[in-house]
């Protein structure tokens, strides 16, 4: 099969929920020994025990160069190394323009949504290359392509990832690491739900932009995620797949 993960370990972040938990249960279930991190910790404990007593889970800031060095290091240390890495960890600021944004507002999305995914790469980027492979999955998203109002913060971040995905992946194409983006539509994720108080709500204010009439489920992305993982997807690097229902080609 080529979307089988037999063997392979996967460090996941954002893993607490949405797409990131959808990833992390579809890796599993592939085959990954997994490594989940987030800043939720009691999510985290429920996905270990769905995924079993394998699963390496952590609770840490990933903006933070310093508790990774703690609490990261040691865990990659104990575990085999990483074969895959999913940056899926975002941050979103609240609806404004930018003369209503505060500065620590604007530092926090590129802390999280940029700094988060160069400190995880730079940290297991030289276990791929001992190993001589690795695939590095970013999620951007298609607000990294088209933008909104009142979203600067989350749109340039997004933008600047797929950016980095084909700079990161120039760099170490020949290390055998393959660096892929992946960027999602609108996905009925509890943090969606929440912005619109119901998923029924976000459907009914969102899916008539979709040209496939629906929002997509973080399973939909997950799916994704695991073709870009797999061996299925061995030959791209550098580059993003929208999966957004269509948005982006309107």
């Amino acid at each position: 099969m080529l979307n089988n993960l037999e063997g392979k370990t996967a460090l996941i972040t954002g893993a607490a929920q949405g797409i990131g938990r959808a990833i992390a249960r579809s890796y599993h279930a592939a085959g990954a020994h997994l490594i989940i991190v987030d800043q939720s910790l009691d999510p985290l404990k429920t996905l270990k025990e769905e995924c079993g007593e394998t699963t390496s889970i952590l609770e840490v800031d990933i903006s933070d160069a310093e508790q990774l060095e703690t609490k990261l290091s040691p865990i990659l240390k104990k575990n085999k190394p990483v074969d895959i890495l999913v940056n899926n960890a975002a941050a979103l600021t609240r609806r404004a323009p930018i003369t209503e944004l505060s500065l620590d507002e604007w530092k926090r999305a590129i802390s999280v949504n940029l700094t988060g995914a160069f400190l995880l790469s730079k940290m297991v980027i030289p276990q791929m290359q001992a190993l001589g492979s690795g695939v590095i999955i970013n999620i951007a998203s298609q607000l990294g392509h088209v933008a909104i109002k009142g979203a600067v913060p989350y749109c340039t971040t997004k933008g600047g990832i797929l950016q980095f995905t084909r700079a990161l992946a120039l760099d170490h194409a020949e290390d055998g690491i393959r660096v892929v983006a992946l960027s999602p539509g609108a996905v009925l994720t509890p943090r969606l739900t929440e912005i619109y108080g119901t998923a029924e709500e976000a459907e009914k204010a969102l899916k008539t932009a979709y040209p496939l009439g629906r929002l997509g489920e973080a399973e939909d992305i997950a799916k994704a995620a695991l073709f870009l993982a797999s061996d299925a997807s061995s030959f791209i690097t550098g580059t993003d797949l929208l999966v957004d229902g269509g948005y982006s080609a309107q």
